[in-house]
């Protein structure tokens, strides 16, 4: 089956079969090695990817529901200026992250701060909680993605409401 889709801003097609997971065709397809597999049920959030702007795992996705969708990896973000404010928020908390949990986390980030420039507790908290990682605490990582926030916000000259 050939499938369609935007990876990291560029148009790929490849066939495949459907039911491959997503995991699998990027890393052996397309060589993205910012995601994962450990647990192949949610539980870790290691395989995580950017869908359409929404975190995702990886490892439960079959390949067909590609189809004429955008995706983000680690790769792909990283390239972009926005990661800067990532980069200094998790440097200026503190927070030195494993190279497991760092591209999970800065996806999961950057949808938080897509969605929400002033993110509240709850959403700071689901942020930080939505990769299993032991190598920080949850308190560490939701400054980092405080100072993200602000980092962002300061960047696109937004105030605090």
């Amino acid at each position: 089956m050939k499938i369609s889709f935007v990876l990291n801003g560029e148009p790929v097609e490849i066939d495949t079969m459907p039911h491959r997971r997503t995991l699998d065709l990027l890393r052996e397809s397309f060589q993205i090695r910012s995601i994962y597999y450990r647990c192949n049920n949610r539980g870790c959030g290691l395989c995580l990817i950017l869908l359409d702007g929404n975190p995702m795992h990886s490892c439960l996705i079959p390949a067909f529901e590609l189809r004429l969708r955008d995706i983000w990896t680690m790769e792909g973000i990283s390239a972009r200026k926005e990661f800067e404010d990532l980069v200094a928020g998790f440097e200026l908390a503190n927070a030195k992250l494993c190279s497991f949990c760092a591209p999970s986390r800065a996806l999961v980030a950057e949808a938080l701060l897509k969605s929400a420039l002033n993110p509240d507790m709850k959403q700071l908290r689901f942020t930080a909680e939505a990769v299993k990682c032991s190598c920080n605490s949850t308190l560490r990582i939701i400054d980092g993605l405080e100072k993200a926030a602000e980092f962002r916000r300061e960047r696109l000259r937004v105030s605090k409401v």
